[in-house]
């Protein structure tokens, strides 16, 4: 039986797992993420992990990595929590310090694809993930297949405009999902109306984020409660959209921020209502995410299995 061994690359951790079927991660490595120390240092652990978990040398590898990647020439065009990682052709170099064939993806789309073969779109031709936490990222399945586009960047779902004069998201954009609806934009959000003089138990709390904010929603304080209010609205208001332009038989929300579901499901749903179609809307079954952090390894492990299981 071949080592098949699926990675899901963080900006603090590094998560490895031996293949235990086609979806299943087995034995598994934790390993501290060495990114101050350059690229070479963070594909020389991935690479070692990957050896131990294995024992010994794998067959083949699947790695997740943030940001922006091209899966078929195997290049990372930028990593935003890994410093150096600008047009790095990371498969090559993973593939020479592992000794074996290596297939990169954005970690966001092989948490999707996870969703699609062992979570909420099981049993799915087209299919929606969206990861909303510090940022919002993206997958789709169409006809079964993972769609990344020409160059791999497809689904970047946080960076749809949702506003004409918006705040910015954390490329620069005005107006972006991103820049309202993510972890980083909601403690925005709220800083900027705590600066403005809004009354709230969140004034002086250090460090504000968008946890913080949601359990003083909880509790009753109305500048949360609208914050992630407006969160709702804009992710609701894309996700219509989404679901004009592909007609997705599912739709499911994960990550951070993704799992407050009792503070943005109802105005979300109700923002989905203003810009879907109907009928589109109710064959679309919308709701959480089913596999949580180990989405991303799941991803990796079932990749890992399709790309080099045979052969």
């Amino acid at each position: 039986m071949k080592r098949l061994v699926g990675i899901d690359l963080g900006g603090t951790s590094i998560r490895a797992a031996l293949a235990d079927g086609p979806t299943a991660p087995g034995a598994r490595v934790t390993r501290r993420t060495p990114a101050a120390d350059g690229p070479e240092a963070v594909i020389a652990a991935c690479a070692a992990a990957a050896t131990e978990v294995a024992g010994g040398a794998p067959d083949g590898i699947a790695i997740g990595i943030p940001g922006p990647v091209d899966p078929v020439a195997g290049i990372v065009f930028a990593a935003p929590h890994l410093p150096g990682w600008e047009d790095l052709p990371a498969r090559e170099m993973l593939s020479r310090a592992a000794g074996c064939p290596v297939a990169i993806h954005n970690d966001a789309n092989l948490a999707g694809y996870a969703e699609w073969v062992a979570g909420m779109g099981k049993d799915t031709r087209t299919f929606v993930f969206v990861i909303v936490g510090t940022g919002i990222g993206g997958a789709m399945i169409i006809d079964g297949e993972l769609y990344v586009g020409t160059v791999g960047t497809a689904v970047e779902l946080g960076h749809v405009p949702s506003s004409l004069d918006g705040p910015r998201c954390g490329q620069g954009h005005v107006g972006c999902l991103e820049g309202i609806a993510s972890g980083t934009g909601i403690a925005s959000q709220a800083a900027a109306a705590l600066d403005a003089g809004e009354v709230s138990q969140l004034r002086g709390v250090h460090p504000l984020n968008a946890s913080v904010i949601a359990d003083a929603a909880r509790g009753g304080d109305a500048l949360a409660r609208r914050v992630y209010a407006e969160a709702g609205r804009a992710l609701g208001r894309a996700f219509g959209g989404v679901i004009n332009l592909l007609g997705p038989e599912a739709l499911a929300i994960g990550g951070g921020v993704g799992s407050h579901a009792d503070l943005l499901h109802g105005p979300l749903r109700d923002a989905m209502a203003e810009i879907a179609f109907a009928a589109p809307l109710r064959r679309c079954r919308f709701g959480p995410a089913e596999l949580g952090s180990d989405a991303g390894l799941v991803g990796a492990v079932a990749w890992a299995v399709r790309s080099f299981s045979e052969g």
